[in-house]
């Protein structure tokens, strides 16, 4: 798929089917958190370092929620967003006072801004030109001053295209998007963010990911 000319129709198609396969990995995502909790904590403490108690956060594809109650125990007020019915139910679950939308990103209006947006593995699943308007509105959706947190895997080259996820026994196809490192940092910056910190992390299943923390003038 071209980058620069995806309509609105192929957007609707790539949403259909990433909501069908994160849907069948919900299980999957849920057997996971014991061996993802330590690595989760660990990208939490490089961004929770430049928040206070009780700040307003914002996570993008908080799947089941571990994230969000890692950062509720922490003190933060979270609110999760996840296009998959089967993710959302369990990451409600698991965060019973938290708020936790059922919706598509780039549509859903939030109503207020955020000190802090964490967004692990998610920038990766829509073609560049969309996902720079998902950073313009994570960018928008930030107070002054406020930081994102952004995750994805590592990738010498740079290609999008439909894949089939295969680190799962449910394999299922989905979009993804393989940023380079510079290629992700000229993104970040061209939206108007400045670059705080870059954090190159394996995670157990030996997927190295890249992770960018910024900040909103």
């Amino acid at each position: 798929m071209n980058k620069s000319t995806t309509s609105d129709n192929n957007l609707v198609e790539i949403q259909k089917v990433n909501r069908a396969t994160y849907d069948n990995l919900a299980n999957e995502y849920e057997q996971r958190n014991k061996t993802l909790k330590n690595v989760t904590e660990y990208a939490l403490s490089l961004f929770i370092k430049h928040l206070s108690s009780g700040k307003e956060i914002l996570e993008t594809g908080c799947a089941v929620g571990l994230a969000i109650n890692i950062m509720e125990r922490k003190g933060l007020n979270v609110t999760g967003i996840d296009i998959s019915p089967k993710m959302v139910k369990y990451a409600k679950k698991r965060n019973p006072k938290s708020d936790i939308v059922l919706g598509d990103f780039l549509t859903y209006k939030f109503g207020k801004k955020y000190d802090g947006i964490f967004s692990f593995a998610f920038i990766h699943l829509f073609p560049k030109n969309i996902a720079l308007k998902i950073l313009k509105k994570m960018y928008e959706l930030l107070k002054s001053g406020g930081v994102l947190y952004l995750g994805t895997s590592r990738s010498k080259q740079s290609y999008e295209s439909w894949e089939v996820k295969k680190d799962y026994q449910n394999k299922k196809r989905r979009f993804r998007k393989h940023w380079t490192q510079k290629e992700l940092e000229n993104a970040l910056i061209e939206t108007g963010f400045k670059k705080l910190d870059l954090y190159i992390i394996e995670d157990p299943f030996k997927k190295v990911w890249m992770d960018f923390v910024v900040q909103k003038p």
